[in-house]
């Protein structure tokens, strides 16, 4: 099964956290419930179950109520922040990742940089993080957390926009691959 997941979406939540807001006020919760719901209707037309997180529930909620197994694919979608002239993608795994995590890791980032045209800053443990360690990471099966873009970067975000369709295309054949891989 596959687990799609959009970070910071709880911004309906009273005292919800909206993630990184750029300079022309753009949400990150809000561009990670987009492309969430862009790659599910992806796999939806692919004829493929999976399920998503509420924008009502917590990330505690959700990973209460979500049963991942071995057999998973777990993604988590967030937009990086910095200065205006930080850009790339990248992909967050566990601390003991496999090798069947960092593959798809790699992946992600590898088809995100080629499709947007940005800096593909590769794969990263959770513990290269300044939390270190990752609520979601404690799932089980393939997990990562997808760093899109820079929300702070005008020509990662413009690209982002342009390309977003093709991007979730891609993304869901990609978990998609990843769920046929698992035992």
């Amino acid at each position: 099964m596959i687990f799609l997941s959009a970070g910071h979406h709880s911004r309906r939540l009273a005292g919800a956290d909206p993630g990184a807001v750029n300079s022309h006020g753009i949400k990150e919760g809000d561009v990670t419930i987009e492309f969430r719901d862009l790659v599910s209707g992806y796999l939806r037309q692919m004829n493929v179950p999976h399920k998503l997180d509420s924008d009502q529930e917590t990330l505690q909620q959700y990973t209460n109520r979500v049963q991942t197994g071995t057999g998973s694919v777990v993604c988590e979608y967030h937009l990086n922040a910095a200065s205006p002239a930080a850009t790339g993608t990248e992909t967050l795994v566990e601390v003991d990742a496999d090798r069947l995590d960092l593959a798809c890791a790699k992946e992600l980032s590898a088809a995100t940089s080629l499709i947007l045209g940005i800096k593909n800053r590769g794969t990263l443990s959770e513990a290269q993080t300044r939390h270190k360690r990752l609520a979601l990471m404690k799932e089980y099966g393939i997990v990562v957390l997808h760093e899109i873009c820079f929300i702070t970067n005008d020509n990662d975000m413009r690209a982002y926009q342009a390309k977003k369709h093709e991007l979730a295309k891609a993304h869901a054949q990609i978990l998609v691959k990843y769920e046929q891989i698992i035992p």
